[in-house]
């Protein structure tokens, strides 16, 4: 034993053979027996090596073959659980556990969860120093969490953290057991983080905070051994007790340190490292998402593919539908100037709207870049001059299935575009980039969600300042050069793959592949796309859908980047293991809101054991439509006024259990006549937020804005927004709902807004229906969301374009449409940008809000808004020119019957007297009746057949208050209709 004799006995005779295999740890031939602990250098000699040969073999394995250190573990948690030092006692994060910002706001350099090494003998010292940052999220409501544990207290020692928020640390040394917390004065506080260093000596144990003592125990002897793992951010001996916050830096020592050297180490860690040099982020994507730079912000969500030199897992794959890479928010990247390079390869371009490749902070707070259908990176910044966006310009189109080098520039002067090495396009942007606490996303847009970038990204590169031109054709010319290719033999492709089903999990398995090198991981695919690389031969697929047909596959890779071929298994997903019989809830207080020819119906979402996959909405029995199992509105149109309907709503879940419907009965309205064809809403802001058309669907003020007279040219008052919490909002109606729309107002912007966009009018919202909104640049931008055969959800915005700001001050006129191809803006009557767009609106359940964000609430507008109109059909230039000029859609809006009698209506808006040129019959009297926006009767006059003959007659309308009135014409007691005018 330990390379010294210790019993012997006279055996004589030569050993039997056996047929029996050799078993170890076990008893390989009766079953059983099994060892509980560990076997190391199993070495069997054909001869019986002599005692000094036995004492040299001790001696020999016995002594330590690294460099003796006392520091014995150290996991920095950057991404990972790599154990730093020699003895690579890696930890295995779990599942539901990630990576955040460290103390030094370095994202992806700490841990939130929980993580376990193995037990390890370089920890089972006699004596021991415990280090590492603490931030509490939140402290227990009772009882205690784990930090840190080895052994716990039923063997070695454990760090907890009870509700008094006091760290304890206890140790099991001569007897079970001691514990002791930092005493009175030294709890840890919320969001903050805390260097702790726990230390048994062998006569007293200590705890630091922050370098300083806090508090000492007597305990005596040396700890005790554990076969128990190490945890950290729980309990591994009873798998609970899971701690809310963030652990960073642990280092475990298998000495005691003395206090001098604990204030050291304090001093040493707690400023933030220098980093030398001006690149802060590089993914090259080479087997994994890592940062290569020190700041270590690593990547999650990494998919990967070939690169440009047709080296596999060298790139980084986006499937243009849900794969996205997002990095925490990294305070390095918030430079006052930036170079930005990476190689792209896209597999599509969007058919409308546009892509985006990175992005970190987005147009809102500092840059993005994106692709949009016409093929041309745009490099937006966000800076302290404002928003700019610019293209790479024509002839310089990124091209399907081409790498291409790209690199975007702001040096505080000018916003740059470099394509492999050389200029492309350049903008005058003067200013520093805004600052962001955005995470940095690749290959979708972070801040919104969505935007799925369909290919490849690879070698991304972010510098804190602007490169030259020279320094990017370096830069160009490094990376196209193929790497220096040691093998380039592919290895041969796994064989024997087998899949064993269980329920919705499928356990993969395959023989080991061969190469003449080495093969160093497998890529798994399912349905052709990689969705893991593993060292192992077998991989767990789980969560699959029920019975549902796959096909799995598997390639071996090289150290070099070979691939090979692909090895491919067909599997059929079995059912749920408890199959599913229990049906949703049935969907709560169906409601509808009625028009004449359609209703809008609500309803509150049903809940399942699993999930909802839908609902189920029929019109009087029959199948009306199938919604996705978030959409919780419905617009029914297409109904025959003042008609009851009786409408159901069922939700089903994916085993196709149906809950129980929720009806509702409902009767469609009288047609109303607003005054003009497909009016629904007018808000003329008369010293309140009513709504002049018949529909009274009043608005709400919130805030404090205030009504002035009106210097645009219709005159009367105009509502005023501050800009502080100054808002209206009117109900949600069906009327307004419609698959095209017109919505037409005055505008006058008296600041810009602080934030990247304030909301001037939302319906819906950019992910419902549409929100008009004004960016700093001052162009106004239209959003719409939309949806067609392809896309059941569409979203396009559009801005007024150069030349067409909203310039200070002043008043302009705006009129946005969408007529069911594309999205327009007219400025002041004329079209100021248009933009393809084949959808239909979507509905939307929320209200109409003037002056601010209803959503996610702030981004309130400074400036006046007056005679919001709304349309619920798409207007013609010609319509949307006089709707300028008049302040009405004109004529051809007019009621049929007078259509062929009014000429001309003038001077409107009028002051003192209007004047009506008309071709009526002069065979009966005239009853015209003047009606304000409230729908009161505030004159009449009436006509003799002879003053009817003159073909003129005139108002006076000086005594009238100023606002939006209604003629209303009778000719021998049959209504012809209404025309309006605007009183100055």
């Amino acid at each position: 034993m330990n390379g010294g004799q210790v019993a012997e006995k006279v055996v004589v005779g030569t050993l039997n053979e056996t047929t029996k295999p050799l078993g170890i740890g076990y008893n390989p031939i009766d079953g059983g027996n099994w060892f509980d602990g560990a076997l190391d250098e199993l070495e069997i000699y054909n001869y019986a090596l002599s005692a000094v040969e036995v004492a040299g073999l001790f001696t020999a394995q016995a002594t330590f073959p690294g460099t003796p250190t006392t520091l014995v573990a150290h996991y920095s948690l950057n991404g990972d659980g790599t154990d730093e030092t020699q003895f690579h006692n890696d930890a295995t994060l779990d599942a539901a556990a990630f990576a955040v910002a460290n103390r030094h706001g370095w994202g992806s350099n700490a841990l939130s969860g929980a993580a376990t090494a193995d037990n390890s003998v370089a920890l089972q010292s006699d004596y021991t120093t415990i280090s590492f940052w603490v931030k509490p999220n939140s402290f227990p409501g009772s009882g205690e969490v784990f930090l840190l544990s080895n052994g716990g207290w039923q063997e070695r020692w454990k760090i907890s953290l009870p509700n008094h928020a006091k760290p304890v640390f206890t140790t099991y040394a001569t007897s079970c057991c001691s514990d002791m917390d930092s005493g009175a004065g030294n709890e840890l506080q919320v969001g903050v983080w805390s260097h702790l260093v726990m230390v048994h000596n062998g006569t007293e144990d200590k705890i630091f905070l922050n370098g300083v003592l806090a508090n000492t125990k007597l305990t005596g002897g040396a700890l005790h051994k554990t076969k128990h793992p190490l945890g950290i951010g729980y309990d591994p001996i009873d798998n609970g007790s899971f701690f809310d916050g963030a652990i960073d830096d642990v280092q475990i020592y298998n000495v005691a340190l003395s206090d001098s050297e604990i204030a050291d180490l304090y001093d040493a860690q707690n400023p933030s490292p220098v980093v030398s040099g001006d690149l802060v982020a590089y993914y090259a994507f080479s087997g994994n998402g890592r940062d290569e730079t020190a700041y270590e912000n690593h990547a999650s969500g990494v998919n990967l593919t070939g690169d440009r030199f047709d080296k596999s897992n060298r790139a980084a794959s986006f499937d243009g539908a849900s794969t996205e890479s997002t990095q925490p928010t990294p305070p390095q990247l918030n430079s006052i100037h930036t170079t930005l390079s990476f190689w792209a390869k896209p597999n599509s371009i969007p058919a409308t709207g546009e892509v985006f490749l990175a992005s970190f902070g987005g147009w809102q707070e500092r840059w993005k870049v994106s692709l949009p259908d016409h093929a041309k990176p745009v490099w937006t910044t966000n800076n302290s001059g404002g928003i700019s966006d610019m293209d790479s310009g024509a002839g310089n189109e990124l091209q399907v299935g081409v790498w291409t080098h790209l690199v975007f520039v702001h040096d505080g002067a000018k916003d740059l575009i470099y394509m492999d090495g050389v200029q492309v396009a350049e903008k005058v942007v003067v200013g520093t980039l805004n600052n962001t606490t955005k995470v940095l996303g690749i290959g979708y847009n972070p801040i919104d969600g969505g935007n799925w970038f369909d290919g490849a990204l690879d070698e991304v590169q972010i510098y804190k300042v602007a490169l030259t031109a020279s320094e990017i054709a370096d830069l160009f010319a490094a990376q196209s050069v193929p790497p220096v290719v040691v093998d380039n033999e592919t290895p041969g492709a796994p064989l024997n793959l087998k899949g064993e089903v269980s329920f919705t999990n499928v356990q993969l398995s395959w023989l080991p592949a061969t190469d003449n090198v080495g093969v160093v991981a497998y890529n798994v695919y399912q349905d052709g796309a990689i969705i893991a690389t593993t060292e192992n031969t077998d991989y767990y697929v789980s969560g699959l859908t029920p019975l549902t047909d796959y096909v799995f596959g598997v390639s071996a890779l090289d150290a070099e980047g070979n691939e090979s071929l692909k090895t491919t298994l067909g599997i059929t997903s079995g059912p749920d293991e408890t199959p599913d019989i229990i049906p949703p809830t049935v969907p709560g207080n169906l409601a509808g809101n009625a028009a004449s020819n359609s209703v809008l119906l609500t309803w509150e979402e049903s809940t399942d054991n699993t999930i909802v996959a839908g609902y189920v909405i029929l019109v009087d029995g029959v199948l009306a439509d199938t919604v996705s199992g978030i959409t919780l509105s419905y617009f029914v149109s297409g109904l025959d006024p003042l008609t009851l309907y009786t409408f159901e709503v069922y939700a089903f879940d994916l085993a196709g259990n149906d809950s129980a419907p929720a009806e509702v009965t409902i009767s469609t309205t009288e047609p109303i006549d607003a005054g003009e064809p497909g009016l629904v809403a007018h808000y003329p802001f008369e010293g309140n937020a009513n709504d002049a058309t018949p529909y009274l669907n009043h608005g709400v003020i919130g805030g404090n804005p205030v009504f002035e007279t009106a210097t645009h040219p219709f005159g009367g008052q105009n509502i005023k927004f501050d800009g502080q919490q100054d808002s209206v909002l009117a109900p949600n109606a069906v009327h307004l709902i419609s698959d095209y729309t017109t919505v037409s107002f005055w505008i006058r912007v008296d600041q810009v807004s602080a934030d990247a966009e304030a909301y001037v009018l939302d319906f819906g919202h950019w992910d419902e229906r549409w929100k008009i909104s004004l960016p700093q640049h001052l162009k106004i931008v239209w959003t719409t969301s939309g949806n067609n055969v392809q896309f059941p959800l569409f979203i396009s915005d559009m801005d007024s374009g150069d030349g067409n700001e909203m310039v200070i001050g002043f008043w302009w006129y705006v009129t946005m449409i969408h007529d069911g191809t594309s999205d327009i803006i007219y400025v002041n009557g004329q079209q100021a940008n248009i933009k393809p767009v084949d959808t239909e609106l979507n509905s939307t359940a929320r209200p109409l809000c003037f002056g601010s964000n209803p959503i996610e609430g702030e981004q309130y507008f400074t400036g006046a808004l007056d005679n919001v109109k709304i349309y619920n059909k798409a207007l013609t230039g010609e319509e949307v020119l006089k709707l300028f000029e008049t302040g009405v859609t004109g004529i051809e809006e007019l009621n049929s019957a007078l259509l062929g009698y009014i000429q001309d209506v003038f001077p409107n808006p009028a002051t003192d007297v209007l004047t009506v040129l008309h071709s009526l019959p002069a065979n009966q009297p005239l009853l015209l009746r003047v009606f304000d926006m409230q729908g009161r009767q505030v004159d009449q006059i009436q006509y003799s057949q002879n003053e009817v003959s003159a073909g003129q007659f005139t108002l006076n309308v000086g005594d009238y208050t100023q606002g939006m009135y209604s003629l209303n014409f009778v000719l021998g007691g049959k209504n012809l209709g209404s025309l309006k005018f605007n009183k100055h």
